[in-house]
C-alpha cells in the first residue's frame, strides 16, 4: 500500500471515558515559561493529592472510632463487674487515676512518649474540665453500682439530645437535619420506654442519672474549649486530667468513708476481682487517650453518639457473662436507642470554620437581650441572622 497504516490507541481522558489518539491530542509539554509543564496533568495531580488526604483523614477518624469503641465497650462491662464485687466507686476511680498517671510518667521517663509537666497555668485552665470529668465518672460508677448496665446505657444515650441543643446555643453549630432529629426523637422514646419497664428502678439510681447528664453535657462542652486553649499532646492532656482528678477522688473517698469499708464482708477481694480492677486501670489509660483523640476528630454530639452506639457491644457481653441485667422488654428498649443513634449525623457549623464566638451564643434570642449590638452577617446562602 502507498501509505503506512496508523494504529488507533485508546486513552483515558480526565472524565474517565476512553478516547482514541486521533480524536484529541495527548497532553504535551509547554516550554513557554522556561519550565517543562505537562498541560492537563496539574488538576489530576491535585485531585489525587486531595483524594489521598481525604482518604488518610477518613481512615484516621475511622481508626480512632474503632479504638474508642473497642476500649470503651469493654471498660463499661469491667467497671460494672468490679463495682458489683467491690462497691467502692471512689476507691476504684482513685486506683484508675493513679495507675494512669504512673504509667504515663513511666512511659515519659523511658522515652516512649512525651508528657509535659503540670504547671499552675495548666492547672488553672484545666480545673473546670477536671471537675466535670470527675463528676461524670463518679456519677457513672454510682449508676452502675445501684442499677443494671442497661440503665447506664440508657441515661448515656440521652446525652446527644442535650448536646445537639447546647452546640446550637453555644458552639456555633446548626440544628440537626430531619433524619438526625428523628433519630434523636427515637432515642428519647426508647429511653422513656426503658424507664417504664425498668424493674430495678430506684430513686438513688435515677438521682445519679440526673447528675450524670448534667456532668456529661458540661464536660463535653468544656472539653472542646479547654483543648483549644492549651496546645498539648494527647498524652500530656491525659496526664494532667488524671493527676488533677486524684485529689478529688481521694476527698470523695474520705467523705464516703470508703476507707473504713475496705474490710466489709460485702467486698469480694478475690484474685479474679483484683485482676479485673488492674485491667480496668490499664484500660482506663487507653480510654483516656482515645477520648482525647476522638474529641479532636468529631464534635461533642458525634462523640456522645459514638459512645452510645459502642455500648451495643457492652450489652452483648453483659447479657452473656451473668444474670445481672435488665428484663427482655428493657433490652428491646435499649436496642431501639442504639439503632436510632446509628442514623444521627453531625450538624454543620452555621458559619464554616467558626465554632464558639461569644457574640453569637443563643442565636434564637435577639442580640439586644444579651447586650450585643444587632447586625446582620452575610453568607453564601444569604443573611445568617442578627448577631
Amino acid at each position: 500500500c502507498g501509505h503506512s497504516r496508523r494504529r488507533r490507541v485508546l486513552q483515558q481522558g480526565p472524565s474517565g471515558h476512553l478516547r482514541s489518539a486521533d480524536e484529541a491530542p495527548v497532553p504535551y509539554a509547554n516550554m513557554s515559561d522556561g519550565k517543562a509543564k505537562v498541560e492537563g496533568m496539574g488538576d489530576t495531580n491535585e485531585d489525587s493529592n486531595n483524594a489521598a488526604t481525604y482518604l488518610w483523614k477518613s481512615t484516621r477518624v475511622l481508626g480512632i472510632i474503632l479504638v474508642y469503641c473497642a476500649i470503651g465497650s469493654q471498660l463499661s462491662v469491667v467497671n460494672k463487674v468490679v463495682v458489683t464485687f467491690i462497691p467502692l466507686p471512689n476507691f476504684i476511680l482513685f486506683c484508675q487515676f493513679t495507675a494512669t498517671t504512673l504509667m504515663l510518667l513511666l512511659a515519659h521517663y523511658t522515652g516512649m512518649v512525651e508528657v509535659e509537666p503540670l504547671t499552675w497555668r495548666i492547672a488553672g485552665i484545666y480545673t473546670p474540665l477536671v471537675i466535670t470529668f470527675f463528676a461524670l465518672l463518679y456519677a457513672g460508677m454510682e449508676v452502675m453500682k445501684y442499677a443494671p448496665l442497661e440503665t447506664f446505657i440508657t441515661v448515656k444515650s440521652m446525652t446527644p439530645v442535650l448536646f445537639s441543643a447546647c452546640e446550637y446555643l453555644f458552639l456555633g453549630r446548626a440544628l440537626p437535619n430531619w433524619k438526625s432529629s428523628l433519630a434523636l426523637v427515637g432515642i428519647v422514646f426508647g429511653a422513656a420506654a426503658y424507664v417504664k419497664v425498668d424493674a430495678y428502678a430506684s430513686v438513688k439510681a435515677y438521682m445519679f442519672c440526673g447528675l450524670f447528664l448534667v456532668a456529661a453535657v458540661s464536660e463535653g462542652l468544656v472539653a472542646k474549649t479547654t483543648i483549644e486553649k492549651v496546645p498539648l499532646n494527647n498524652w500530656s492532656r491525659s496526664y494532667n486530667i488524671n493527676i488533677l482528678s486524684m485529689p478529688l477522688a481521694m476527698a470523695q473517698m474520705l467523705l464516703a468513708e470508703e476507707m473504713l469499708q475496705m474490710g466489709d464482708e460485702k467486698n469480694e477481694w478475690s484474685t479474679k476481682t483484683i485482676t479485673l480492677l488492674v485491667a480496668s486501670c490499664v484500660m482506663g489509660l487507653g480510654m483516656s487517650v482515645a477520648t482525647m483523640w476522638i474529641r479532636e476528630a468529631l464534635s461533642a454530639t458525634s462523640v456522645s453518639v459514638v459512645a452510645t452506639c459502642n455500648k451495643f457491644i457492652s450489652e452483648l457481653v453483659n447479657w452473656f457473662i451473668w444474670n445481672k441485667h435488665t428484663t427482655s422488654d428493657g433490652l428491646w428498649a435499649v436496642l431501639v436507642i442504639m439503632v436510632c443513634g446509628i442514623f444521627y449525623e453531625q450538624a454543620p457549623l452555621r458559619v464554616p470554620g467558626q465554632g464558639y464566638v461569644r457574640e453569637e451564643i443563643c442565636p434564637c434570642l435577639p442580640r439586644s437581650w444579651l447586650g450585643f449590638t444587632p447586625k446582620v452577617r452575610k453568607t453564601d446562602g444569604g443573611a445568617y441572622g442578627a448577631i
